[in-house]
């Protein structure tokens, strides 16, 4: 098996003041490989910016190891760092382009220490503003594009070196949802077609779930869920999880209009998570003709992640309590993932 392209291993990141010292990264070890776009999910402060910045040395950690295409870069002197971070690329949310410089010569600029002759760097520039979509913005000035264009400049930019990594760091924090939309696009494509290993920081789930193929959710520090982007969303085991997959599927104000304790004896509120092929599987009307059960549907959608179907229900069951049980005995068989809903806290 390939060894990974990123590997972070046991780090932690302490900052000191005068008063006290704050651990912003707590012993995390994290693991990408070649090819993937990587997501890392989660609330402001819960160090993931951070954790990202140590990849490229941009901080270095206060303790553990960083190898990156094989390459410890702890143990790099700073021309040798400096030749290995060309080959990480960075995107950033307010874009960090010089407003007196045309667009042409902020892609430019990233080739200043390039040994590339004046007329490649040029050939560059114009196939790097044509591979996002920027080729009749070139003679213009970043006063002049919208947000979003201003974000192609940036990937332009971070492109410019051939790079095998593209961190992207809350980089649709600041854009529109269709501009987002569009942004995302183009990461997506920019992998398939470069090969790029992309590592994407956001406190966005849906933009998680548009391309990621990977996903670790941080809190306070560390990484307290990890896996595939269909693992997360189908059967999250954090509570902080669930509350970002519910966020972007508007469940929470779903199950924010029903109050549990309003249900009759004999029901129970359920949310159901559909599994790959049992998406396609009529498998609540089956529920009545096996079980005399019925299900009451308050809430469902089925969409598509990494090209496998995932369907969400909430659904009130009613019937007898054994009948009930075994209904959900049946789905969880079906490969259905089943949780009850029981509390008003739950919300």
């Amino acid at each position: 098996m390939e060894e990974p392209i990123i590997q972070l291993k046991d780090i932690t990141v302490d900052f000191s003041n005068k008063e006290k010292k704050v651990r912003a990264v707590d012993h995390v070890s994290l693991n990408v490989n070649r090819g993937d776009i990587f997501g890392i999910v989660g609330y402001s402060g819960a160090g993931k910016s951070t954790l990202v910045r140590v990849i490229n040395l941009l901080q270095r950690p206060s303790a553990g190891e960083v190898l990156v295409n094989g390459q410890d870069l702890l143990s790099l002197k700073e021309q040798e760092l400096r030749a290995s971070r060309k080959k990480i690329g960075m995107i950033f949310q307010h874009f960090n382009l010089m407003n007196a410089r045309t667009i042409f010569n902020n892609v430019a600029f990233a080739l200043k220490g390039s040994d590339l002759t004046k007329q490649q760097k040029s050939e560059r520039v114009k196939e790097l503003l044509e591979l996002v979509g920027l080729s009749d913005k070139a003679n213009n000035y970043p006063s002049q594009l919208s947000g979003g264009q201003k974000q192609r400049v940036g990937i332009a930019r971070a492109l410019a070196n051939h790079p095998d990594i593209l961190i992207s760091d809350e980089a649709t924090s600041a854009l529109d949802p269709k501009t987002t939309q569009s942004i995302l696009e183009l990461l997506n494509r920019l992998n398939k077609q470069l090969g790029l290993t992309i590592v994407l920081i956001t406190h966005q789930m849906e933009a998680v779930k548009q391309i990621s193929h990977q996903v670790a959710v941080m809190d306070q520090g560390r990484i307290i869920e990890e896996g595939s982007v269909y693992q997360i969303f189908s059967e999250p085991k954090t509570a902080l999880t669930k509350s970002f997959i519910n966020t972007t599927t508007r469940l929470d104000e779903t199950l924010a209009a029903f109050d549990v304790r309003n249900l009759k004896a004999g029901e129970k509120m359920l949310q159901l998570s559909y599994l790959g092929e049992s998406a396609d599987e009529p498998l609540i009307s089956s529920l009545y003709q096996k079980f005399q059960v019925s299900a009451n549907i308050l809430y469902g959608n089925i969409e598509m992640l990494q090209g496998q179907p995932l369907g969400n229900l909430v659904v009130i069951l009613s019937g007898q309590s054994e009948q009930i049980t075994q209904a959900i005995d049946y789905l969880k068989q079906s490969k259905v993932h089943v949780r009850e809903i029981e509390g008003i806290d739950e919300k």
